[in-house]
């Protein structure tokens, strides 16, 4: 078990790299049939009616960035019904001018075209264009399994070591088919030890490059929960894996008869834990709805913070609904930070289009506001 804990952090805001989406077109995505942006500007704050497709503009903006939905779970998911296919078309404007373009057809797998040329792996993108969404449904980062954490965790890393990706990518892949094989009538442990002299290693990188992570990533997530809460809580991550103590070679050795009793692996990096606590206690289970809100937030803006570091890059902020889940102490506090730390282009939904016209003018950016219907 590592327990991270940190007290001061100090961040050094250097120049960084600033991408803004300047028009933006959707083509059968979700609930848009068709939709068009065109904006210079640092916030592009969205009001409408829950329903009318405000969300959809953030995850299109999600999936030209890290190659998927953050709120489906399936690409076909994203392609409107009855429809054959969908594509998603953007102008990005940093150091250079680009041109990305996403294509779905039901039956094939999507398309990602960076300035008209289809990039040969999905992967080859990732990490290129960064995108941090705040969301309600992000709350089961605090509440859910254990398995959410492991996934915010690896989506940050995915996007700053492609070589972390392609570890995570084979080893979810051979740790299938060891659970395929474990449901067998018959197992065959020639096969299994096969397969686990390939895992050995992915297990063993990819345990110490989240440790790593972890040592960095926390206390950026430690200052911005102290200015959450007021300056008035420390917070900690503590983070358990089997392979803290063991190899994964020891570990499959011990569980082995076990996995096939049971017919599925109980080594590896697949069952590591994140607990967050206050106090010593579990923030899901001990935590009030505020400690539970600034841990949630607090978590969110580490991840821009660490990305924004990491790649030397402001990623796009994507706000969705987020005035609509927390209070109004906790909503000052976030437009302060927002308006005194260094963010890239903002995105932010509300069914309120006063309370986003307040929050542009607070945080003094320029901005358009865009209503739905």
């Amino acid at each position: 078990m590592c327990i991270f804990e940190a007290t001061k952090v100090t961040i050094l805001i250097a120049q960084k790299t600033l991408v803004k989406v300047q028009k933006l077109s959707l083509i059968f995505f979700k609930n848009h049939t068709e939709y068009k942006l065109h904006t210079d500007d640092d916030v592009v704050a969205i009001a409408g009616l829950n329903g009318v497709g405000k969300t959809t503009v953030l995850d299109a903006l999600h999936f030209l960035c890290l190659g998927k939905s953050y709120f489906s779970t399936t690409d076909m998911q994203c392609i409107q019904t009855n429809e054959p296919q969908a594509g998603i078309i953007a102008e990005l404007v940093g150091d250079t001018k680009n041109y990305l373009k996403v294509k779905f057809k039901r039956g094939s797998r999507k398309i990602i075209e960076k300035n008209g040329v289809p990039y040969k792996k999905i992967t080859d993108h990732i990490g290129e264009y960064l995108a941090v969404v705040i969301a309600p449904g992000d709350i089961e980062l605090i509440y859910g399994v254990n398995e959410k954490r492991r996934a915010f965790i690896n989506q940050i890393l995915s996007q700053i070591d492609r070589e972390h990706l392609l570890d995570l990518i084979k080893y979810n892949k051979l740790i299938e088919h060891r659970n395929k094989h474990l449901k067998q009538e018959q197992v065959d442990c020639a096969l299994l030890q096969t397969l686990d002299m390939q895992l050995a290693p992915l297990a063993q990188n990819i345990f110490l490059k989240r440790k790593a992570f972890l040592e960095e990533f926390v206390p950026f997530f430690e200052a911005k929960y102290h200015l959450l809460s007021g300056k008035k809580e420390r917070i900690k991550m503590v983070y358990t894996s089997q392979l803290q103590q063991n190899s994964y070679d020891e570990l499959v050795s011990q569980n082995r008869a076990k996995d096939i009793a049971v017919g599925r692996s109980f080594s590896g990096i697949h069952k590591d834990e994140l607990e967050i606590e206050i106090g010593n206690l579990s923030l899901r289970k001990y935590g009030s709805q505020g400690q539970i809100k600034s841990g949630l937030i607090a978590l969110k803006l580490a991840e821009y913070a660490y990305l924004s570091k990491a790649k030397n890059t402001l990623p796009l902020l994507l706000l969705d609904d987020i005035f609509e889940k927390i209070d109004d102490e906790r909503a000052q506090v976030l437009t302060q930070l927002i308006k005194n730390d260094n963010f890239g282009q903002i995105f932010i939904t509300d069914t309120n289009k006063e309370r986003l016209t307040a929050f542009c003018k607070e945080i003094g950016k320029t901005y358009t506001t865009v209503v739905l219907d």
